[in-house]
């Protein structure tokens, strides 16, 4: 099943990884359930170890959408809403 596109802009992340690493992600991809691609597979694993994060105490941010600037926006340190920044 393909995962549907985000409504917002994605931003590029360049990781490195062991050839052994890499290995077991094309492993993931001949099984499709994660992604067709190393790449989608590597994403898919990140938010799940996110998630998990969550469960084991890392607080969760709280986010707000700006429809009209197709934004995701975050509290800075004032409270105050503020864009993500792409860096």
């Amino acid at each position: 099943m393909a995962r549907p596109s985000n409504a917002f802009d994605s931003i590029t992340l360049t990781i490195a990884v062991t050839p052994q690493i890499k290995a077991y992600l094309d492993d993931l991809v001949e099984g499709g359930m994660l992604g067709s691609s190393a790449a989608e597979v590597a994403r898919a694993l990140i938010g799940r170890g996110v998630v998990e994060q969550h469960r084991e105490g890392l607080p969760k941010r709280e986010f707000q959408v700006d429809e009209a600037n197709n934004q995701v926006l975050k509290r800075d340190k004032q409270g105050q809403w503020v864009p993500i920044k792409n860096k």
